[in-house]
């Protein structure tokens, strides 16, 4: 699982240094990673537990293509007993350390129900 940065194109002038006898792909995505899923789900909610995966104190990411992305996921933030006021929908990703992946919210399943 992932955290998606930024998609991207690589421009034509590098494009030949990059892939020399082979098609480029269309779009790519930064990625930040985040840990495998607990072993177990929460005995109380049956959610999972993940968290940024680190290396060396620094975000584990990579350049992936955007056909290797398959879904959207539900995280909630773990935060104890009292939310940090100063987390925002813009920022709860970068700022919380732990997160509980949501297995009974199913965006992907909402849009093919349609």
């Amino acid at each position: 699982m992932a955290q998606v940065r930024a998609v991207f194109q690589v421009p034509p002038k590098a494009q030949d240094d990059l892939f020399h006898d082979v098609d480029p792909p269309k779009h790519l995505a930064y990625v930040e990673w985040f840990t495998p899923f607990s072993a177990a789900p929460d005995q109380i909610h049956g959610m999972y537990k993940v968290s940024h995966s680190m290396q060396s104190g620094v975000r584990e990411s990579s350049v992936v293509e955007i056909s290797s992305i398959k879904r959207s996921v539900h995280l909630f933030p773990f935060f104890g007993h009292v939310a940090p006021r100063d987390w925002t929908a813009s920022n709860v990703l970068q700022e919380c350390k732990v997160f509980y992946l949501n297995p009974f919210s199913d965006r992907h399943a909402y849009v093919t129900m349609y």
